[in-house]
């Protein structure tokens, strides 16, 4: 017989204690849930003091219980975006300090981001997604709608990079996008193939001495 062992499942995670623990499944993004009548005053500080990206969702304080019909506990939902993988050990660290209940791998990080207002969950109450807050840079605006909101303001950024950097290689942009700026960059890289290998290629037969204004090609510099 098989020791029975606790699911996690969510929008943005479906996990054993077992799989969540793995010593090999080292990841960047990782969930916990805070209480407040447990979690110590200066959690936020704790967090923001590490220099990792994260999030908070607004104060869960409407959530039924489907067994019970009462109202859980008041809780936040949080998630880390690390620069580096981390492990469970690692993750579970930051849960002690805390005081929270053992941290969740993010399986998708725009279901997670979604969750914290139940964006997926109709039959869920319908937290205020402005009361969502980012810290330490946390970008989530790619993640409020399904196909994400700001593709034209991404490729906006990018095309200023590629400009700025004088990129001229779809591998050397992938490379910085998976890098650099996975959560912010990489989607709009993947699925904007063809724009962006057709703005490189043009980037790289442009004339570096280039008049905006006038058109006009300015002579190399020798």
């Amino acid at each position: 017989m098989q020791s029975a062992q606790k699911y996690y499942v969510q929008e943005y995670y479906i996990m054993t204690d077992v799989d969540n623990q793995k010593q090999d499944g080292r990841v960047r993004n990782w969930s916990w849930i805070v209480y407040p009548d447990s979690a110590p005053e200066n959690w936020r500080s704790i967090l923001d003091e590490t220099g990792e990206k994260w999030i908070e969702s607004p104060l869960h304080d409407k959530d039924i219980n489907e067994t019970t019909n009462e109202i859980k506990k008041p809780h936040w939902h949080i998630i880390v975006s690390f620069k580096n993988k981390k492990s469970y050990e690692q993750a579970l660290d930051i849960a002690k300090q805390l005081n929270s209940p053992d941290p969740i791998k993010v399986a998708s990080l725009q279901g997670a981001v979604q969750y914290l207002w139940h964006r997926n969950n109709p039959e869920k109450y319908q937290y205020d997604k402005s009361e969502v807050v980012a810290h330490n840079g946390f970008k989530y605006r790619q993640y409020l709608t399904d196909i994400g909101v700001d593709t034209d303001v991404i490729l906006q950024e990018i095309v200023a990079w590629i400009s700025e950097t004088n990129c001229s290689e779809y591998a050397d942009l992938v490379d910085y996008a998976v890098t650099e700026k996975f959560d912010d960059w990489f989607p709009t890289v993947r699925s904007q193939t063809i724009f962006l290998v057709a703005y490189l290629r043009s980037n790289r037969h442009k004339p570096k001495n280039y008049d905006f204004e006038t058109g006009e090609i300015l002579s190399e510099d020798k």
